[in-house]
């Protein structure tokens, strides 16, 4: 019989706690932190006090569709740019108001099987989505890989 790995709440919490923390340690504003699984439904989310609630919902949207497109959001941003250079519209021809295209949204895979995705919202000064999302990557521990760009993200 063949086990999945999913992803925990366990493991979900210490990325929610990771990144919080992190945010505070760096004294930053606030960010907005979510885990879904690999249908995209959530896991564990967490949005710092005083950010405005669309943070959150952008944080959502990024995980949902890292998990979704099975891929990093790096990697959506650039298959959307290859589509517009097609004629295609991007997110609003993908018929999913969850889909997006912005950036901070890491694919979780384990034995390299897609099993969720984390992303982070409110990035920005002297640390960037992409900061955070790799902040919250780490908090997963060790046996885990993503599916994007390897240079550093700004």
């Amino acid at each position: 019989m063949r086990k999945q790995h999913i992803l925990t709440l366990e493991e979900a919490m210490n990325v929610v706690n990771g990144v919080v923390n992190f945010a505070k340690e760096n004294n930053h504003r606030g960010v907005a932190v979510v885990v879904v699984n690999k249908y995209g439904q959530l896991v564990a989310a967490a949005k710092m006090t005083g950010l405005a609630n669309r943070v959150m919902g952008a944080a959502h949207r990024k995980a949902y569709s890292a998990s979704q497109f099975e891929r990093d959001t790096s990697l959506v941003i650039d298959m959307h740019q290859e589509g517009e250079a097609k004629g295609q519209k991007g997110p609003h021809d993908w018929n999913d108001r969850m889909l997006s295209t912005l950036p901070g949204g890491y694919c979780v895979l384990y034995n390299g099987e897609v099993i969720g995705a984390v992303a982070v919202a409110g990035g920005g000064g002297n640390i960037s989505d992409w900061e955070f999302a790799e902040k919250a990557f780490e908090c997963l521990g060790p046996g885990f890989t993503h599916r994007g760009k390897t240079e550093v993200h700004g």
